[in-house]
């Protein structure tokens, strides 16, 4: 199949802004914490496709007048950053408001879907924060239409706002004001600890192994690794979870391992096999905090750790390694990255996601939560932008319309020069088919 140029698939392209229907207020700022700004040269991208009939309930006006009312609530998602006189990032709640995008594509949502995954790129903006800090959104929403009636609506969240939790919260709650709902969850604004400097400052930490240090960027908030990244994505039906469980840790499982670890422990391995000089012995994992998150929580409350392996990762058996990943994960980090960003007063920069080779854990977000007009999205694509040299595996549920009940959907962000090897890997290891090679 001979493919129209990337650049001409989603064309059309109309630009706009909309802000709350309200002044949200003088002088509001909000501080973001250290983890807050450990993060912010990541983005998260997401898209969320509808077929015709949960379409017709969304004209353009109707999205527009949804989010006039909930941005008077998510109001930080239209404001900009500023720096105070010390350097330190803060964002100006100044009601400048998000960033909206319409655009067309001639295929069909099902052609869409059988193209390669890399060009979900084009149904949600790419724009990064900066060079001018006061001019940049921190939330873009673009809406394409297809040619079949369907839709999908694409949101860019700077990771700085918080982590995928709330970006997913974010999203529902706009679906549900469109659904003319009242919101299940509204955003927790509860401003980070002031006294953390002064508290770190008197135990200090060893510095956290889950990040890295870069150069600095300035106002051009992007990772500056050079190294060219690419993106593929599979599904794990049920079926295939229960057949990997037995061959890896036998018929009676007397092992439980999570599934996350499991497949993780086999990509790890993947990429060990194929990777060229050292080998990723050290690996971070995000997950979820179900702890301490709050309900409508807005901040990057997810748990960074790592596990490090003690020999040669490619010799290992993948039941090993899954039991490494699973039972031998060191504390979490947050407390000595929030040391480490202070120590700086927030204005050095860093790379989590890639750092070390990262696994991160999205199982639980409710993606799928986004509901209009009782139609809920028919598939659900989530990657990360600015990952790190040594890469990021992502773990998604996936739709049940699309791949059946207790799926999940893998996204793999790697050095290009790595991918096809990783794939073969994967394919020996029955995680990948031959048509998901092509």
């Amino acid at each position: 199949m001979v493919l129209a140029s990337p650049k001409n698939l989603v064309y059309g392209i109309k630009l706009s802004s909309v802000g709350p229907a309200r002044v949200t207020g003088s002088d509001v700022v909000h501080n973001p914490s250290g983890m807050d700004l450990a993060m912010k040269l990541h983005y998260l991208r997401g898209v969320y496709f509808f077929d015709s009939q949960a379409a017709q309930g969304l004209p353009t006006n109707r999205i527009k007048e949804a989010m006039f009312t909930w941005l008077c609530v998510s109001y930080r998602a239209c404001g900009r950053f500023r720096r105070s006189e010390s350097g330190r990032p803060y964002l100006k709640c100044n009601d400048c408001g998000v960033r909206y995008l319409e655009a067309q594509c001639d295929k069909t949502i099902d052609e869409w879907l059988g193209l390669d995954c890399s060009l979900q790129k084009l149904l949600a903006s790419n724009q990064i924060i900066g060079p001018e800090l006061f001019f940049s959104p921190v939330v873009l929403f673009q809406v394409t239409h297809f040619k079949c009636g369907g839709i999908s609506l694409g949101l860019s969240w700077s990771h700085v706002l918080g982590d995928a939790f709330a970006a997913s919260d974010f999203i529902n709650g706009l679906g549900q004001v469109m659904s003319d709902l009242e919101p299940s969850r509204l955003p927790n604004y509860a401003q980070p600890n002031t006294n953390a400097q002064q508290k770190l400052a008197k135990n200090p930490s060893p510095p956290p192994l889950s990040i890295r240090h870069v150069d600095s960027v300035g106002d051009y908030w992007i990772s500056p690794d050079n190294c060219k990244m690419e993106t593929f994505s599979f599904p794990v039906t049920a079926t295939q979870l229960n057949n990997l469980q037995v061959k890896i840790l036998g018929p009676i499982q007397s092992d439980q391992i999570p599934i996350f670890e499991l497949i993780c422990a086999l990509i790890w391995k993947c990429i060990a096999t194929v990777r060229e000089g050292p080998q990723p012995k050290l690996v971070t994992i995000c997950k979820n905090d179900t702890n301490k998150r709050t309900e409508g929580e807005c901040s990057n409350g997810q748990t960074i750790s790592t596990v490090e392996a003690d020999f040669r990762v490619s010799d290992m058996d993948p039941k090993e390694l899954a039991n490494l990943l699973a039972k031998q994960a060191g504390q979490n980090e947050k407390t000595r990255i929030e040391e480490a960003i202070e120590n700086e007063n927030g204005v050095a920069d860093f790379v989590v996601y890639g750092a070390n080779l990262t696994f991160v854990n999205w199982e639980d977000v409710d993606f799928y939560g986004l509901e209009v007009k009782g139609h809920k999205p028919v598939c659900v694509h989530y990657n990360i932008q600015g990952v790190g040299n040594e890469g990021a595996v992502l773990m998604l549920p996936a739709g049940a319309k699309e791949f059946g009940d207790g799926g999940r959907v893998v996204s793999v962000i790697l050095p290009e020069k790595e991918v096809f090897g990783v794939k073969s890997e994967l394919r020996k290891n029955d995680l990948l088919f031959g048509n998901e090679l092509e």
